[in-house]
């Protein structure tokens, strides 16, 4: 009885790659970042209509460097409501971090070094109290961080009198308005903070029990997460990031004012949503709020360009938002 030679195994590497990318495409997480970008695309396409100058290179430049901003304060909020939570204390944590670096710097370039890393713990520090307070009184992260920013308020007010003392330095003046060969040095650290925060979800321990803290709380406690902490740390990050926002706007504006950090409560929330991210926690992914903030920064220097009255172009801006993330949700369920 003849018996066949077994086949060679032959190594077939390409439908192990088309695997992988129909492995992606069917996470609807990686949909929607692009169904946000391709929306991008479009938007940036379609300013040209208000002005010829819109759609430029240097249109895209402008746009990104002050989305970066908002990019930054959007990856608290973000890591917050993976775990289901929201932080609403974001606008009095950029007020307060902004008024005092600079009142400490009063302009010298020397106080930077101990006045930056001061003002962020400031705000890791208010950040754990939110979530203290979310944890051990447990307080509904609504109540916790709205009664947090109207505290911090009222201590802005205390500390500045009415009127933010001193003015920005010299070197964070320059580290934020300059550029290097026409591309903003705002651009870079953004990108530098995106690699780090994107590790930091996807590669990390720490970003998968956010994840699983956000998707099922009691599963995760049973698998051995330490939930507590892990909603504690979230918020921390979020006093962080936005302690760094002010800091940042100082050398976008020179100088710190009262009120800075209002736009930034709708502005996260919106960017988070509009990115993917879902409401409920457990789902989303940080590329996808970088492309949120981009959207809404173009809309609203889209319609700066136009003759609108004010009062007509929140109405456009708010009409914008929710179509756009109607349209990033079609083409995320759609195939």
């Amino acid at each position: 009885m003849a018996y066949s030679q077994p086949a060679v195994p032959v190594d077939t590497p390409e439908p192990q790659l088309i695997s992988t990318w129909q492995m992606l495409w069917r996470q609807r997480s990686t949909r929607t970042v692009l169904a946000v970008y391709v929306f991008l695309v479009v938007l940036i396409f379609a300013s040209k209509a208000v002005s010829s100058s819109y759609g430029s290179i240097g249109f895209v430049k402008s746009v990104a460097a002050i989305a970066t901003f908002t990019a930054i304060a959007s990856f608290g909020q973000f890591v917050v409501v993976l775990t289901g939570g929201l932080d609403l204390s974001i606008p009095s944590v950029i007020t307060l971090a902004g008024v005092m670096f600079t009142g400490f710097c009063a302009g010298s370039s020397g106080n930077v070094a101990w006045a930056l890393p001061l003002i962020c713990a400031m705000g890791a520090a208010i950040g754990i109290a939110n979530g203290i307070g979310i944890v051990y009184l447990k307080l509904s992260p609504v109540v916790m961080t709205l009664a947090v920013n109207v505290i911090l308020s009222g201590v802005v007010l205390v500390y500045t009198n009415g009127t933010p003392k001193g003015f920005t330095p010299k070197v964070v003046v320059n580290a934020i308005q300059g550029d290097f060969q026409g591309v903003p040095y705002v651009i870079f650290i953004l990108a530098g903070f995106a690699a780090l925060a994107s590790f930091l979800m996807s590669k990390t321990v720490f970003g998968r029990f956010v994840y699983a803290v956000g998707s099922n709380r009691q599963v995760a406690y049973l698998s051995g997460v330490r939930v507590n902490r892990v909603i504690i740390t979230v918020y921390a990050i979020s006093g962080l990031c936005a302690a760094l926002t002010a800091i940042m706007l100082d050398g976008y504006g020179n100088q710190s004012f009262l009120g800075m950090g209002d736009p930034y409560l709708l502005l996260t929330l919106a960017a988070v949503v509009l990115g993917g991210a879902s409401i409920m926690g457990g789902r989303g992914l940080y590329i996808g709020v970088i492309g949120g903030a981009l959207i809404l920064q173009t809309i609203s220097t889209t319609l700066s360009g136009t003759s609108l009255p004010e009062a007509v172009k929140q109405i456009v801006y708010a009409v914008a938002i929710i179509a756009a993330v109607l349209a990033a949700r079609q083409t995320a369920t759609s195939s």
